[in-house]
């Protein structure tokens, strides 16, 4: 008999707050995508109105890098992720935990290199915070997580 890695027997349970979770990722990709886009398209920051001179004293030069990260973690990574949700796939409480910390990291690293801070970075900041929480409390629901 050999055991089974991966708990693919069953859909997974989705708790209603999921749902929340899925409007969150949505939101940010659609916020993501095009910026990130955009970002890549023009490094220099000129066509979303970012100044060069954030990103020219980080080890980024540019903003190619960033643009690259928000289009495919931010915006693609999301974007799955909800695809993921509604289809109750095993990942999705662990995905969500790692692009909601990896969110509001990017926040964090952003209000760090940025002289100025916006109500946009506040909003994805707690985005990234309510997403760690829900795959904590999701993974628990789950029993995938026991933390006591």
């Amino acid at each position: 008999m050999h055991a089974q890695l991966l708990p693919v027997s069953r859909p997974l349970v989705r708790p209603r707050f999921a749902w929340i979770a899925i409007a969150l990722e949505l939101f940010t990709a659609a916020g993501a995508i095009p910026v990130g886009s955009m970002l890549i398209a023009d490094p220099t920051g000129a066509g979303v109105g970012f100044p060069a001179g954030w990103v020219e004293a980080t080890p980024f030069g540019s903003y190619l890098v960033p643009g690259v990260y928000l289009l495919l973690m931010n915006g693609l990574g999301m974007l799955v992720l909800a695809g993921l949700t509604i289809a109750r796939h095993w990942t999705a409480p662990w995905l969500t935990g790692v692009l909601g910390t990896g969110l509001a990291i990017w926040i964090g690293v952003q209000l760090l290199v940025m002289p100025e801070v916006s109500f946009l970075q506040a909003i994805f900041g707690v985005i990234g915070l309510v997403l760690a929480a829900a795959s904590v409390a999701w993974l628990r629901r789950t029993d995938q997580l026991r933390l006591w």
